[in-house]
This record gives structure tokens, C-alpha cells and sequence, in this order.
């Protein structure tokens, strides 16, 4: 029987102290108490009353039957609403505690508010919205710094913070994305998608977001990913990576499975493996031009995706310290460069990988080209700046995960970094180099 059916009206959304709200969390509580406990006396006074008759029976049955309807109908409606009411009622309690209204006295000498500050907001399956009203009042600027105590309210760490002239917005997730955890398959397989899966949410697809910057210091989990995606980009082809490793280290070792053709830690052959890059996207470029199809890239030709991976690219820089060696570094600099710009139609990519990050390294216009930029551990305000630039959070989570940090992907609809997990690798049952061997 459905004669009981939940209201279909909706909760009014838009919180402002100078209005007035009949339903509440609390009231209906009150509601469902008060008519618990008269159902319970009726109910004891009908079981005394000591009349069995027909009609008298069929009554008592209905009533005790309409209770129970009239119960469940209140607890169902109070499910169904408590969310939202739930955040109205938090949102009514940041207003008012905020001091975010102006109050005046009527002609009977009482209190009451004229003015408030306006909040609305939206409940989503995966995220809750507030949006702040800004009219250029007084409210203004408070209403635009909200972020710490709506997500204290809310008890839900901020996502996202978007500015526009009129309103700014306050981004929550409910439910938080889930880490990508690796380990091996015991077996090849190779990947025809050009989307690399991050994890945590973020599907990365180089030809809409060229190029990758990963930063982080020691601990950080930098090695650990950058090898996760070394295997990612070997999927697509087993001759899709160049090396650069100018301290030599794990990548550089690298050499005894890729070849040292296509790895390099002196100057020089760093040198020689950037020029190969780069005379493969000239090649690349020459072909397509010859074939020509209008808004084609590397994919329509054919092609799979080269990736030079740049380790430490600020060691390399400061081995220039002869005129000699300064020409080394200019010419792949110089190379890197083009890459960057005109990379993206051929397929030829690059990462850059570094402890940090500073305009001597690479320079801002150049760093706004890397379409994926992430900052792995915690770092400072500066640090962040020189990574992220303009797309810099305004309030940096804290980064207590191994393998945690921000990152910002263009295209993704995200105004700023983001906090983001790392895929985790599982050491028990991934061996770097047993994989790495799959796939060379």
C-alpha cells in the first residue's frame, strides 16, 4: 500500500539567516519522538479499555496498523532528507558563528536580521558542492575565504576551490578515489589504448595533455613511479623510450636491458640520445607531411608514442662548466625545447623528472607546456609555485602518504593541483626488472 508516499517538494538549498526554515534534522527527531510516544499510550489504553468486539477489534487492528505505517513513512522521509538538511543545518551554523549578517532592531525594540550572507549548495552521488553568493558587499571577501571552515563543518576535506567574480565555489568528494595498487601479471601484455591509468582517478592520454613533469626529493616514491610508468610506456612498444640519467643511477643501469643506444649518463651521449628523439620526430613530421590528412597526428600514421625520459635535468645543466661542454648543454636544451613545443603531433614526448624545481631548471613557459605536473611529498609554498605556477592551490593538504603529492593534468577540468596517490607497488610481487623484461 503506498497511500503514505514521501513528499515530492524539495528542501529548499539556499541558506541565508534571514530566512526562515520549518524543516530541520532536529525537528523532525522531535516529530518522530512525540508520535512514538503518543501511539505507545494509545495503544496501552486501547489493550486496557477491556472491549472485544467486532468493530471495536477491527479498529484497534487498523490503528495499530496506521502507526506503524505513519512510523516508517517519518523514519524513511527522515532518511531520505537528512543529508541535506544535515548540511543546511552546517552550512546556517558557519553563517551565524561567522558573524556573516547584519542585524537590526524593529519598532518593538526587538532583534532581528536584516541582512546575511548567502550560501547555496548541491548533493551529488560522489561530491558536495557550496557555492558562495558574492554580491560585493561586505561579506565579500570572508565568504571567499571559507575553504577551512566548511570542510571543519562538513568534516570533509576540500577537493576543489573555483573563483569567479560572482561566486566561488567549494568542491567536497563523499567518498575518496581509490589508490591503484600493482603487481604483476606473470605474463606479457601489451596496451593498443594510448591512456595510462594513474590510479586515484587521474586516466592520463599524452595526446590530450603532452608531456609529464614528476618532482620530488628523496623518499618521495619519484623512482618507484617513474619505473610504473616505464613499464606503462614499453605496453605500446617495445622501442618507445630514450633515457637520460646524467647521475647515473637506477636509470641509467637501465642500459643492460635497453640498450646503450638508447640510454645515456655522459653529456655527450645524452647529447647523442636527445638528437635521436629528435630526429625521430622529424622523420615522423616528413612522413605525415607527405601523407597529408587534415587534424591527423602520430595515430592515424601508425605511429606509437616515443618517450624520452629526463632524469635530473638540473645536474645535467650544471656539467656545463667549460665553453665546450656549455655548447652540450645548450644543444639539448635546445632539443628539449622543440620537443615540448612541437612533440604532440608526431607522438614524441617527454618526461622530466627532478628532486626540485627552479626557473634555472626549465624555464615558466616551457614548465606551462608539460600538460602533467606532479609534485610528490610534501614541498614548500615556493617549491609548489615553481611545479604548478598559477595552477597552485591556495591551501596545500597535508602529505602524509608515501608516494602522495599534488597533481595538476590540463584539460581535466581542474583549476588547480589536486591531492593524488601514486600507484602503489606491491615489492612482494612486482620485480621491476623481471617485468621490464617482458617487454624488451
Amino acid at each position: 500500500m503506498h497511500f503514505l508516499k514521501l513528499p515530492k517538494f524539495k528542501i529548499r538549498t539556499v541558506v541565508s539567516l534571514s530566512k526562515k526554515y520549518i524543516l530541520s534534522n532536529k525537528k523532525l527527531r522531535i516529530t518522530q519522538f512525540v508520535f512514538n510516544t503518543l501511539s505507545i499510550i494509545i495503544l496501552f489504553s486501547i489493550i486496557c479499555a477491556n472491549t472485544f468486539s467486532f468493530v471495536v477489534v477491527s479498529i484497534e487492528i487498523i490503528g495499530v496498523f496506521l502507526m506503524i505505517k505513519v512510523n516508517h513513512f517519518l523514519k524513511k522521509y527522515r532518511s531520505k532528507v537528512y543529508e541535506t538538511l544535515y548540511i543546511r543545518d552546517k552550512l546556517i551554523y558557519v553563517l551565524a558563528t561567522n558573524k556573516l549578517y547584519v542585524s537590526s532592531t524593529n519598532d518593538d525594540g526587538k532583534r532581528y536580521i536584516s541582512r546575511s550572507a548567502v550560501l547555496s549548495f548541491s548533493v551529488e552521488d560522489d561530491c558536495i558542492v557550496v557555492r558562495a553568493h558574492i554580491t560585493g558587499d561586505n561579506f565579500s571577501k570572508q565568504l571567499r575565504e571559507l575553504d577551512l571552515y566548511l570542510s571543519s563543518a562538513l568534516g570533509i576535506r576540500l577537493e576543489e576551490k573555483k573563483d569567479k567574480p560572482e561566486q566561488t565555489d567549494f568542491l567536497f568528494l563523499k567518498k575518496r578515489p581509490e589508490r591503484l595498487y600493482v603487481s604483476s601479471k606473470g605474463k606479457k601484455k601489451m596496451n593498443d589504448s594510448l591512456q595510462i591509468n594513474l590510479g586515484y582517478g587521474v586516466i592520463y592520454n599524452p595526446v590530450k595533455c603532452p608531456h609529464i613533469l614528476v618532482a620530488g626529493g628523496t623518499g618521495s616514491g619519484k623512482s618507484l613511479f617513474i619505473s610504473y610508468l616505464l613499464i606503462e610506456f614499453l605496453k605500446k612498444s617495445e622501442n618507445s623510450i630514450y633515457i637520460c640519467d646524467p647521475k647515473n643511477s637506477d636509470l641509467g643501469s637501465l642500459s643492460h636491458y635497453l640498450g646503450e643506444e638508447r640510454v645515456a649518463t655522459t653529456p655527450n651521449n645524452i647529447a647523442r640520445v636527445a638528437r635521436l628523439a629528435i630526429t625521430e620526430m622529424q622523420n615522423r613530421y616528413d612522413y605525415m607531411n607527405a601523407n597529408f590528412k587534415y587534424g591527423s597526428n602520430f595515430v592515424d600514421h601508425g605511429y606509437n608514442p616515443i618517450w624520452l625520459v629526463f632524469d635530473e635535468m638540473g645536474a645535467f645543466q650544471a656539467s656545463g662548466t667549460d665553453k665546450k661542454s656549455k655548447e652540450v648543454v645548450n644543444e639539448v636544451m635546445d632539443g628539449i625545447k622543440q620537443i615540448i613545443l612541437l612533440g604532440r603531433q608526431a607522438g614524441v614526448f617527454i618526461l622530466i623528472a627532478a628532486q626540485q624545481m627552479n626557473a634555472n631548471t626549465i624555464n615558466t613557459d616551457l614548465r606551462d607546456n608539460l600538460g602533467l605536473r606532479i609534485a610528490l611529498g610534501s614541498n614548500s609554498s615556493e617549491g609548489y609555485r615553481m611545479i604548478f605556477g598559477s595552477n597552485t592551490p591556495e591551501n596545500i593538504p597535508s602529505i602524509e602518504t608515501k608516494g602522495a603529492g599534488l597533481l595538476y593534468m590540463q584539460g581535466s577540468g581542474k583549476e588547480t593541483a589536486q591531492y593524488w596517490e601514486s600507484p602503489f607497488i606491491d615489492m612482494k610481487r612486482f620485480d621491476f626488472i623481471e617485468e621490464l623484461k617482458r617487454y624488451v
